[in-house]
């Protein structure tokens, strides 16, 4: 089947494709309810099919612990961090589920980790990354020095893909940098 002939199909089951969602963005705005049009949308996609043995993984790996803050959390309070991001992953690194992930807590460790406020650095010691101010420069103090869980020899290289992607946009984000 050609693809005006998959359009077809779609539109006489009810559906339409475009190529950008309705986001209602020049409809007037109401601080009081939602104006944009209907709340959901049908959309057709990748999913993520190794996304639940990687988390069972690390959990039968790594126990209930949170690789960054070392804290025991419920398991649902724990997601699989990828280290280096699913989508600059080869297909063949994201299968290395056991050494391209860890276990973050959702009470900051994995965001913290996620946009670079904290790196893991060559010996697997928790390092600073980006500055942040207030809470969030507390809780990375409160991490820094820490043993990263999750860093040894097979997940070094992506620990340092980690670090030199946060580096270097801090890098070029700097303005006394020449």
């Amino acid at each position: 089947m050609d693809s005006e002939g998959a359009l077809q199909l779609l539109r006489r089951a009810g559906l339409e494709i475009t190529d950008a969602p309705d986001r209602g963005g020049h409809e007037e705005v109401s601080a009081d309810q939602y104006l944009g049009g209907p709340t959901d949308t049908w959309a057709l996609g990748a999913a993520r099919t190794e996304q639940r043995f990687l988390r069972n993984q690390q959990l039968q790996l790594r126990g209930s612990f949170c690789s960054l803050c070392g804290h025991s959390f419920p398991e649902q309070l724990l997601v699989a961090a990828h280290i280096k991001p699913r989508s600059a992953c080869s297909e063949k690194e994201r299968m290395d589920t056991r050494n391209v992930s860890m276990l973050a807590c959702l009470f900051g460790c994995d965001a913290l980790f996620e946009l670079g406020y904290v790196v893991v650095g060559e010996s697997g010691v928790i390092e600073a990354g980006k500055p942040g101010a207030g809470q969030v420069k507390d809780r990375i103090e409160g991490l820094v020095g820490r043993k990263c869980l999750a860093h040894d020899e097979p997940s070094r290289g992506y620990f340092a893909w980690h670090r030199q992607a946060h580096f270097g946009k801090l890098i070029r984000q700097s303005p006394t940098t020449p």
